[in-house]
């Protein structure tokens, strides 16, 4: 509060106080020597009003904060210290609130002595007689400039970090779009020289290096994609009910790599019982999978980690233990929060983002569960709980699809990157389809009559008329043919699968595409023209 209290100044006469019965009586002089002396040091400007509104009593500190004269301030004369822009609003809520005869609140600035206009927090309530009748109001104005200014900061940064994380997202979507663009013909070279290699060493050795590379790339990207995706909830949860041996053994088999690398043994320890949990097989073993990576690349010396799952209520936990370097108990808290790494030289010689523990957590909060970690400190290990709702009921088609493709098609392929679209030609060939190829919208045109195809993978980003707008056209040339149109992308937002949908495609592939969803679309035609 900056009023100056000072208490020479002498004090209009103080409102009459309620007597011990209720009625209102005229204080005693000891009783108004001791009110006038806490109303002159109160920290704060204090007022009365009549029923009608204008101001009938002010404390001194109104003329030592305003360096005007009390007399000046009565009735309306307070206005003219109150900033021109918020004397209506002023004016209005206490006007409204006073014909309601209800309590209000107000911050409004104020001119000091020196010209300064502060924020002032205005708090009023009705004072009534014994029949319970509105006879007036008082309130006190506290000076709130520090703290509004303060409000007025952070609200300015909560706007600045939300425009940043949209940035941030924007950013992330075109940094995956770019790195999957060259990634697609990548693996799909790899996936052709498998079928080429035979018992050439060279070969082989050429295309484990390339598949190593480009997992190990693919991971990184789409961990990166995906922790952005799961804080806004955009990741697609596919739920059905599915075994928790199945999420183990998916997560195990996925972190293979990780684990031998450091020279870790695994123990496994699952329940008697088949117990299940309703979600996504492939999100919920990634969440495990991202637990086993920790371990694995936190524990320095080859050690055991082990995977316990058990039954508690009705939950089930999955527990990951490790004998590696622990977790400081200051770090412990922010073990969870994005690109956050306890040691970050270490983190950097092991390579990773630090995004797996955030990622695992947000995963878990999407299937309802939660993921908690625990360490008794550095050097002492670490154990971190993934806890899912137990599904009561099982239901069939838990699992993965692996089987290669048996039926063939014939298939129009619209990429303008030319290794992306040979690449993606030899690998539908070598699986017995007869493909045509098109670099963009008027050759795809062109070529689509003649071919007649039952599939259409096309590329979202071609150069002139996108994908969005070629699959309109291409279902008017084909119109009368059974056609299974996909989108393919690397943007791979759930923005863009809802756009690509309602633009007529019937599928939506994200690049790199991987053997396994290509060979389960070519399944699913099959099963539809059966």
């Amino acid at each position: 509060m900056d009023a100056v209290n000072n208490p020479t100044v002498s004090a209009s006469p103080a409102p009459p106080v309620p007597s011990s019965e209720g009625a209102f009586a005229a204080p005693s002089v000891s009783t108004f020597e001791a009110l006038a002396d806490i109303v002159a040091h109160a920290p704060a400007l204090i007022w009365s009003a009549g029923p009608h509104g204008g101001n009938d009593w002010l404390s001194p500190a109104w003329s030592n904060f305003t360096g005007l004269s009390v007399a000046g301030l009565l009735g309306e004369g307070w206005k003219t210290a109150v900033h021109p822009e918020d004397v209506e609003r002023c004016a209005g809520i206490r006007a409204t609130s006073f014909e309601a005869g209800r309590a209000y609140s107000l911050d409004f600035r104020l001119r000091r002595h020196d010209g300064q206009f502060r924020w002032m927090a205005d708090s009023a309530s009705p004072r009534r007689d014994p029949a319970g009748q509105v006879i007036g109001y008082v309130g006190s104005c506290v000076d709130v400039h520090e703290r509004h200014e303060l409000e007025e900061t952070l609200a300015a940064r909560t706007r600045e970090l939300r425009l940043a994380e949209r940035r941030q997202d924007t950013f992330l979507a075109k940094l995956s779009h770019e790195l999957r663009n060259p990634l697609a013909p990548i693996a799909n070279t790899a996936s052709v020289l498998r079928t080429l290699e035979h018992s050439n060493p060279i070969l082989v050795r050429l295309r484990e290096i390339l598949e190593r590379q480009v997992e190990r790339l693919t991971r990184l990207v789409e961990e990166l994609i995906d922790v952005t995706r799961a804080a806004h909830g955009q990741i697609s949860i596919v739920r059905q009910a599915v075994s928790v041996e199945s999420i183990v053994q998916t997560a195990v088999a996925n972190s293979h790599e990780t684990v031998t690398t450091g020279g870790h043994r695994l123990s496994v320890d699952l329940p008697s019982e088949r117990l299940y949990v309703r979600g996504d097989i492939v999100r919920l073993a990634q969440a495990l999978g991202g637990l086993i990576g920790n371990a694995a690349k936190f524990t320095r010396r080859a050690g055991v980690i082990t995977i316990a799952v058990r039954r508690v209520a009705k939950t089930v936990q999955f527990v990951v233990r490790d004998e590696g370097e622990g977790i400081d108990p200051e770090f412990l808290p922010h073990a969870f929060d994005l690109f956050s790494q306890q040691d970050q030289s270490r983190g950097r010689m092991l390579g990773g983002l630090g995004v797996g523990l955030t990622l695992a957590r947000r995963i878990a909060q999407l299937h309802g569960g939660d993921v908690e970690g625990f360490s008794e400190g550095q050097g002492k290990g670490s154990e971190f709980v993934l806890w899912l709702p137990l599904e009561a009921e099982k239901e069939d088609g838990d699992g993965l699809e692996a089987a290669p493709p048996l039926d063939s098609f014939r298939v129009l392929i619209i990429e303008d990157n030319a290794d992306a679209r040979e690449s993606l030609r030899l690998q539908m060939e070598m699986w017995g389809n007869e493909v045509t190829t098109a670099a963009s919208a008027a050759e795809a045109l062109d070529k689509a009559t003649a071919a007649r195809p039952q599939i259409v993978l096309c590329d979202i980003g071609l150069p002139g008329v996108d994908g969005y707008r070629l699959v309109g056209s291409l279902r008017r040339t084909l119109e009368g043919s059974p056609v299974t149109y996909v989108a393919v992308t690397g943007y791979a937002g759930g923005e863009d699968q809802r756009r690509a949908l309602e633009a007529g495609f019937d599928a939506f592939l994200v690049k790199p595409l991987r053997p396994e969803s290509l060979a389960r679309l070519l399944r699913s035609c099959a099963g539809q023209a059966a």
